[in-house]
């Protein structure tokens, strides 16, 4: 599957968050890391557990709970969220509604008051919200000048991720450079791995997504191989890029088991089917994503040339 095409300029950003918008020190790093490999249940209750020394990591904190509780989804407890004082956490209740919602003017009314709320508040995980919802609707040029407004690691990640997702494979590997040396965080690995797989090298991705998957297992005692689906997802794009097409299934069996309708896993699993050459395989994973993700660009774009042929076998008898 080929990234999205598209352009996203590297024009002058807005003016930065002041320096007590900056994501919390240290003390949530654990946290924050857990949440960016894919360990959402664990990383909940390391946000119900973790105690802040002060009003910017508790506010990151809620922010973080929040995201999770979307991931997950806990959707009872995002409901709640709607009347929070937290803005991280109002944010996580309107996206909810922006991604679960099948009501046409309650996700553009969602819209909007994540963009106002995201503007007035100058908090951090609302313009990565607004940023994520912004390049969900094509918006990348917007969604990429919205994350130079807060100068962190985590937000250069998911600017490098819309870079990549335009084939803007440069100024990725520059916006990855631009990051801070020295920086171990998992949002700086995982945007490595990710300009690795675009510019060629699987290897190193690979092992960087084996090196995550060892130092960040899903729950305690937890084999070492047993990474998040979505760390063993990246170990099986990476292992198919090397021409590994059984190791990769039997990566994503694993996600498979844990997650039987994620869309990313299921995508690949036929992809993987197809380059393995089991035809039936392929037809029940594409089944089984068009049942649980029907717009799926992947699912989109096949049927539209599944009726462009039948146009025009239709225009040859007529």
């Amino acid at each position: 599957l080929k990234p999205k095409e598209g352009r996203v300029s590297d024009a002058a950003p807005p003016a930065a968050a002041p320096p007590s918008e900056a994501m919390a020190d240290d003390e949530l790093q654990e946290v924050r890391d857990n949440f960016y490999v894919g360990n959402f249940q664990k990383a909940l209750q390391l946000c119900e557990s973790t105690p802040a020394s002060n009003d910017v990591a508790q506010n990151e904190l809620n922010a973080i709970l929040a995201r999770c509780c979307l991931s997950i989804p806990l959707v009872d407890r995002l409901k709640a969220m709607s009347n929070s004082e937290s803005p991280g956490q109002k944010a996580a209740a309107l996206m909810a509604m922006i991604t679960k919602s099948k009501n046409e003017q309650a996700v553009a009314s969602a819209k909007e008051k994540l963009a106002d709320l995201s503007a007035k508040s100058h908090d951090m995980s609302c313009a990565m919200l607004h940023a994520i919802c912004l390049a969900m609707d094509g918006s990348y040029h917007d969604a990429a000048q919205l994350t130079k407004a807060h100068p962190t690691n985590e937000m250069t990640s998911l600017r490098i991720f819309l870079y990549l997702s335009c084939n803007q494979f440069s100024m990725a590997e520059k916006a990855l450079k631009d990051m801070s040396s020295g920086d171990d965080s998992a949002a700086l690995r995982l945007a490595t791995a990710a300009v690795k797989l675009a510019t060629g090298d699987p290897e190193e991705a690979y092992l960087t997504y084996c090196d995550l998957s060892s130092q960040y297992p899903p729950g305690d005692g937890e084999d070492a191989e047993s990474g998040s689906v979505q760390l063993q997802t990246g170990k099986a794009l990476a292992n198919m890029m090397r021409g590994m097409h059984g190791e990769a299934m039997e990566d994503l069996q694993r996600a498979f088991a844990v997650a039987p309708k994620d869309p990313d896993v299921l995508v690949n699993m036929a992809a993987c089917s197809t380059h393995l050459g089991k035809r039936d395989d392929f037809k029940k994973h594409y089944a089984d994503l068009e049942r649980v993700c029907p717009t799926h660009p992947y699912i989109v774009k096949t049927q539209s040339i599944s009726t462009a042929f039948t146009r025009f076998k239709a225009s040859l008898t007529a």
